[in-house]
């Protein structure tokens, strides 16, 4: 009997949630639909992005002089000590990672300017206001937090990827971040090889914004925000009317 009356009050439940709904269900629909547009808008205004990916594998593991060369790079040296790197790959991605790697890339390209193109003068080529020009560290964040995606797989191969507006300028990037690593290989007489396993090529295919997965994330988090004022809405109505 106790079971039957749980469920029946469960029921209960279900219809008035339902009921609020429904009752709301023109706000849900507007909201929605604001959501939706207004998502699909900004996606089409935003600036378009393309990845492109070199795919490397070091072929030959190295003694040990390795690690001694990495302690000379900037930011490198500490991550050597403290990860206990075993791996080749390991090695790869760190100096990969390194701040001298992507100062080169930076100067290799011109990056700055591209990095702050609301800083700069292209007419001028030259800062808007030499005071606040924006440093090479920020440059380097910007380039290792924004741009260049690393990943390592289990077989230990090394996947570098590149996205910038402008696919020819990824694969660009890309493909002269192996040329960097292999020139400091070479530079460090390490006992290593790399096989480049896949150049990057530029993409023709955007990256981003996903226009249709934005939409659906912004239909579905608006039903689930306008479920929420809907029931919030009832909950004040109806302390307004006990209160009266």
């Amino acid at each position: 009997m106790h079971n039957v009356n749980d469920q029946r009050e469960q029921e209960v439940d279900i219809l008035e949630y339902w009921h609020i709904i429904w009752s709301r269900r023109t706000m849900l629909i507007v909201l929605f639909t604001v959501s939706v547009l207004l998502t699909m808008i900004v996606s089409l205004l935003s600036s378009k992005y393309y990845r492109s990916e070199a795919v490397i594998a070091p072929v030959m593991p190295e003694p040990g002089g390795l690690a001694a060369a990495l302690s000379n790079l900037p930011l490198a040296g500490g991550l050597v000590g403290a990860s206990g790197m075993q791996t080749p790959a390991d090695k790869i991605m760190v100096v990969l990672r390194s701040r001298t790697i992507a100062e080169q890339v930076i100067r290799k390209f011109d990056l700055l300017p591209k990095f702050y193109e609301t800083k700069w003068d292209s007419e001028k080529k030259t800062w808007k206001d030499p005071e606040k020009h924006p440093f090479m560290q920020d440059a380097v964040k910007k380039l290792l937090d924004d741009v260049v995606d690393l990943k390592k797989s289990k077989e230990g191969i090394v996947t570098l990827s590149v996205e910038w507006k402008d696919p020819a300028l990824a694969a660009d990037i890309a493909n002269y971040y192996v040329a960097a690593l292999t020139e400091f290989i070479r530079d460090k007489a390490m006992n290593m090889t790399i096989l480049v396993v896949d150049r990057a090529v530029p993409s023709e295919r955007k990256s981003r914004p996903k226009i249709a997965l934005n939409m659906v994330l912004a239909g579905v988090a608006s039903l689930f925000i306008g479920t929420f004022i809907a029931f919030f809405q009832t909950s004040l109505q109806k302390r307004k009317a006990i209160s009266s």
